[in-house]
This record gives C-alpha cells, structure tokens and sequence, in this order.
C-alpha cells in the first residue's frame, strides 16, 4: 500500500501512534489517581481543647479529646490509626488559678481498615455431655462441642445446637447423658 502523506508533513500511522502514546499516558495517570492509589498509609492529625482545675488534669483531657478526634475523623473516612502520639500546651490560665485550658493533638498514621473476617465454612462437631439433669447434661455436651469446633484452629460464629440425642438415663433419673451437636460459620 502506499503511503499518503498529511498536510503539514504528517502521516496516519504517525498520528495513530501518537494518540496511541498520550492515551497510555492518560490511563496510567488514571490508575495513580484512583482511589485505590488514594488509600495509601496517611499521617492525620486532630486538636481539641478541654479544661481542668490542675494543668495535668486538663493537659490529659485535652490529649485524650484530641485522640478521640483522631478516631472519629478515622472512622469517618474507614481507616483506623496506629502509631498515635498526642501532646498538649497551655493556651489559658484562670487568673484566680481555678481553671486551666489546654489544647491537645494527637498524630496517626491512618490507613483503610482491613476486612472483617468472611465466615462462610460450616463446621460442626457432636460431643457427650453427662449432668444430673437433663438441661445440665445438654449444657455440658454444647460446650464440648463447641470446643472441639474451636480447637480446629478458626474464628467462629453463629454457634446453634442442632442436634440432642439422648444415650442414658438412670432407672432414678439421677444421672443423664447426651450427645450434643453444635454447628457454626467458620473463617476457615
């Protein structure tokens, strides 16, 4: 095929290539702004003030409310913060000497918080539980069954007795045992 040039000395494959190159530019630049690239680790900070009748008392109520600040502009955004440092100065002093006002802030270094825990594996484990009652011999044989589901080694919820099944009781009525079955969610 031949070649046809463009007016002012361009060509199509040239003009391709280069829409070509600053449409590359504009997705990577795209991918650095999303908001993925936006939940990097962030050092936020919170102020606050608070009064107390000594200056300690009010230096750390003004630290703690700062802290809490902290916190609370955290959760907002769905971060949580580590590393918190927090300080605090006087900013007035009640001429009688019965007051103080300090200003606390308080430093973290934010980040998303991590998923909670996905439980979607169901578990189950059958134990014998004995009691002289009834309700006790059932009471123990869960608990049994819940342990066993814990020893696997998982964080588990939703724990519900599903099964009672009663092995023997004595002629007086004085002795029970059951086999009880516990069923859960699991992480794993």
């Amino acid at each position: 095929m031949a070649q046809h040039d463009e007016p002012y000395g361009g060509n199509r494959r040239g003009r391709f290539a280069g829409r070509a190159m600053l449409l590359g530019a504009l997705v990577a630049a795209g991918i650095g702004l999303s908001p993925a690239a936006a939940h990097a680790d962030t050092w936020r900070t919170a102020t606050s003030t608070a009064w107390g009748q000594t200056p300690s008392t009010a230096s750390a109520a003004a630290q703690a409310s700062a802290r809490t600040e902290l916190a609370n502009q955290a959760a907002q955004l769905g971060e949580v913060c580590t590393s918190v440092t927090s300080s605090a100065g006087l900013q007035y002093a009640v001429p009688s000497g019965g007051g103080y006002v300090y200003g606390g802030t308080a430093t973290g270094l934010c980040a998303p918080a991590p998923p909670g825990p996905s439980y979607t594996v169901p578990r189950s484990a059958t134990a014998r539980g004995e009691g002289s009652t009834s309700t006790a011999a059932t009471q123990n044989g869960a608990a049994a069954a819940r342990a066993a589901i814990v020893s696997a080694g998982a964080d588990c919820t939703g724990y519900q007795t599903t099964g009672v099944t009663n092995v023997y009781t004595t002629p007086t009525g004085s002795w029970y045992i059951y086999d009880v079955t516990v069923s859960a969610l699991c992480v794993r």
